[in-house]
């Protein structure tokens, strides 16, 4: 079942969460509503969790992801344009997340290559990681990847100035498709369409 939430009332959302322990995907990519207490009920309520989407979520800080690490089953995470976030919140993700298979920080300005390593120890399982437009990640981030991440399918570089060019065709030895490479190019699989799941309106039934 997947849940999608774009212009609910946070504190709705969040009772809805309490009642719904049994969920495993909730979508709420550009809900510009959610915040930390949104991230919190999830983590209290929401244990079978698999995919969760919390892109472009604007009000989103470390202290929301410190929440969604207790959801140990999580597999897909999409925190693209997540400008609140940094280092500190990756890592509480990296910490407790070992079943971790995608995760999306794109366009997330404070990111950097301590939070990458940590997710590329933490997370061996990775098979898909989007960390373009972080411009602060440099080729200790993209080593670290390489080193850990060895299952590792998709990756996409776009936007990263800082990485040399031998890290670079290291990596498009190593894993089956790089975007961003100054040489090459190919289409993204879209990180919420590796899931199929009827759609449910979620605000019909909280009614």
């Amino acid at each position: 079942v997947k849940m999608a939430f774009k212009s609910i009332d946070p504190q709705v959302i969040a009772n809805f969460l309490a009642r719904s322990s049994s969920l495993q995907h909730i979508d709420l990519g550009d809900a510009t509503v959610t915040d930390d207490a949104v991230c919190y009920h999830i983590g209290q309520s929401c244990p079978a969790l698999k995919t969760l989407s919390l892109r472009a979520s604007p009000h989103i800080t470390d202290i929301g992801l410190e929440d969604v690490a207790q959801c140990h089953r999580l597999e897909r995470l999409d925190l693209s344009h997540c400008l609140l976030v940094t280092d500190e919140g990756i890592l509480a993700l990296a910490n407790s997340l070992p079943l971790l298979q995608l995760l999306a920080v794109s366009h997330c300005p404070t990111i950097t290559e301590e939070g990458i390593s940590a997710i590329a120890k933490g997370c061996k399982k990775l098979l898909f990681l989007d960390m373009s437009y972080c411009h602060l990640i440099t080729d200790r981030g993209l080593t670290a990847v390489l080193k850990s991440c060895r299952v590792l399918r998709y990756l996409d570089v776009t936007g990263l100035n800082n990485l040399s060019t031998a890290e670079l065709r290291r990596a498009s030895r190593q894993v089956r498709m790089v975007k961003g490479l100054p040489w090459k190019e190919i289409v993204a699989a879209d990180l919420m369409s590796t899931v199929q799941f009827p759609e449910i309106d979620a605000e019909t039934m909280l009614r």
